[in-house]
């Protein structure tokens, strides 16, 4: 069943257990496929991010995971998203699955963060230490 809305309280409730957010995957995976600003969101805003996703549930008539890849590709980017949905509308395609999580997605994804956790480590150790941040580089 589709999540309902509630006039008297203004949102939308789940009717089954289906619907509910232990039904779906967790922030960890919102992390990995769509990057950190729907992560955030996700994390900070929970209950607007809980609200957006029944409301597309309800909407599209679509499973959780569904919604939260959704929800969590228009957090990412809204206009590529809009864009990207628009395109499978006038072709006949079937819409992008979101909330798949590709092997080079995570490839990549871990090779950039280990880039920038070394970026930032050095930053922190030359604050730390007084050490000029480029001194590795002299022999």
């Amino acid at each position: 069943m589709a999540p309902k809305f509630d006039k008297s309280q203004g949102k939308w409730l789940t009717t089954t257990p289906e619907d509910g957010p232990e039904a779906g995957y967790g922030p960890g995976k919102t992390l990995l496929i769509a990057g950190p600003k729907p992560f955030l969101t996700r994390v900070f805003s929970a209950d607007d991010y809980e609200q957006a996703v029944l409301k597309f549930m309800a909407s599209e008539k679509c499973s959780r995971e569904v919604a939260q890849g959704n929800m969590d590709r228009y957090l990412e980017n809204g206009q590529d998203w809009a864009y990207e949905r628009m395109e499978a509308e006038k072709k006949g395609r079937a819409y992008p699955k979101y909330h798949v999580l590709e092997t080079k997605g995570i490839i990549l994804t871990c090779v950039w963060a280990s880039f920038v956790l070394g970026l930032g480590g050095r930053v922190v150790y030359s604050l730390a230490t007084g050490v000029y941040y480029w001194e590795f580089l002299r022999s």
